[in-house]
């Protein structure tokens, strides 16, 4: 369990991927609610590769070479889920500090999903029992992604799901 008296182990991410002014308004939105789950060290909004604001090359791989040796966990979150609940982003936390992998919350597909030929025609339907729909914060322990195992960007393949949030 995430123990309150140090979120300094535990690092978010939010990269900024937008423009447009309504989009810093999603942004600062997201840093509200992450920081509202009082679980988190630190939170970073990582600048668009390439912008004025960007003047670490690698966004948000330079972020995470940056870190201190103390973070064990780093979340990045999708600024565009604003909702995220207190009780997932700590089941995210939580899980990577137990299993020690990549770790990803998601919620059973509800939706028919139809598979397509190259030529945009409907050649079957998946069984959506095995599939399921990723929501954000993704977390990685700190070292995976220091080290390269693992980055930030990707649901690398072996993370381990927890159940999301319907809301």
């Amino acid at each position: 369990m995430v123990t309150p008296g140090r979120p300094h182990e535990v690092v978010a991410l939010v990269p900024d991927v937008g423009r447009a002014e309504s989009r810093a308004s999603v942004v600062a939105q997201a840093v509200q609610r992450l920081a509202e789950a009082g679980v988190i060290g630190r939170i970073v909004v990582v600048p668009p590769a390439g912008s004025e604001m960007d003047i670490s090359a690698g966004g948000s791989m330079r972020a995470v070479t940056e870190l201190d040796t103390a973070v064990r966990v780093v979340l990045v979150y999708d600024p565009s889920r604003t909702s995220v609940s207190d009780t997932t982003v700590r089941r995210v936390i939580d899980t990577v500090l137990e299993r020690g992998v990549p770790v990803v919350p998601v919620l059973p597909c509800s939706d028919t999903v139809k598979r397509l030929d190259v030529a945009g025609f409907v050649v079957d339907t998946p069984d959506r029992a095995g599939l399921r729909v990723v929501q954000s914060p993704i977390g990685y322990p700190a070292d995976a992604l220091r080290s390269g195992r693992s980055h930030p960007d990707t649901v690398p393949v072996g993370a381990h799901v927890v159940p999301g949030d319907p809301a």
